[in-house]
């Protein structure tokens, strides 16, 4: 039997085009692969930045709470004795969680007090004048 050779030369049309496919397949899936990648990438990084925006956030609130609890130490001080003056350190100064406030005798019945906390690497500064 003799397969005409219009029917011959369409089926090795489809051979052909049956390997270019295949290569299409592998060179889709690698495409798939590699936007997936590049989007959990993303997600990670973005993940990572906001955590970080948090912690120092959370840093610089405590650092301020810390140095104002080391105002409120000195005015407790004050309060006891008038005539006190010198410094209160809560924690191994400069540690991470700490405080340190210092009183000075300033004019006329009233003391300056300058207070330092310290959180994480955030480090916050108060000073007040109390008058007695």
């Amino acid at each position: 039997m003799v397969i005409p050779r219009t029917k011959q030369c369409s089926k090795n049309n489809q051979v052909s085009r049956r390997k270019l496919r295949r290569g299409a397949a592998l060179l889709f899936s690698m495409f798939i692969i590699a936007f997936m990648t590049l989007m959990v990438i993303n997600v990670l990084d973005t993940t990572m930045l906001e955590m970080s925006a948090l912690r120092n956030g959370m840093d610089y609130e405590r650092a301020l709470f810390l140095a104002n609890a080391g105002v409120h130490e000195a005015a407790a001080q004050l309060e006891a004795n008038s005539s006190w003056t010198g410094t209160i350190t809560d924690g191994a100064y400069p540690g991470d969680d700490t405080y340190q406030a210092t009183a000075v005798s300033g004019v006329k019945y009233k003391v300056n007090v300058t207070s330092i906390g310290v959180a994480g690497e955030v480090t916050r500064t108060i000073q007040a004048v109390i008058e007695l």
